[in-house]
């Protein structure tokens, strides 16, 4: 999350930045504090916790499912028709939590990775 209001603040100055050079408002050479930005609704409600399918995965979901999702991305290598083909064998599907979600899972699991996505605001603080 820090990496997130760090590249977000980032993103604020430089939009300032530009809007000053825009407008033809002259710059300080001194260094101003980037402005405060709400915070961002990341935090689960209690009892989900962030699904981490990759590393910026931040859906939230009951803890039995982030214990799935990492037991499925252990397995991910045997339910692939080989390294070098990322077709699923018989009885697996891609998961498809994210579009670049290619690991190998039960459709029951693609089933319970889409109504997570679909419930994801809900079950952030403030959603």
């Amino acid at each position: 999350m820090a990496k997130i209001l760090e590249r977000a603040r980032r993103i604020t100055v430089v939009s300032a930045v530009l809007a000053a050079v825009a407008g033809g408002v002259g710059l300080s050479t001194t260094a101003e504090a980037a402005p405060e930005l709400p915070a961002l609704s990341l935090q689960c409600k209690a009892g989900f916790v962030w699904r981490e399918v990759t590393t910026n995965d931040l859906v939230c979901v009951t803890p039995g499912t982030r214990a799935q999702v990492k037991d499925d991305n252990a397995h991910a290598a045997e339910r692939r028709v080989s390294e070098d083909d990322p077709t699923c064998k018989p009885g697996f599907v891609w998961r498809e939590a994210q579009p670049s979600d290619l690991v190998c899972v039960t459709p029951g699991t693609r089933a319970q990775a889409k109504d997570d996505n679909a419930h994801a605001a809900e079950r952030r603080v403030g959603g």
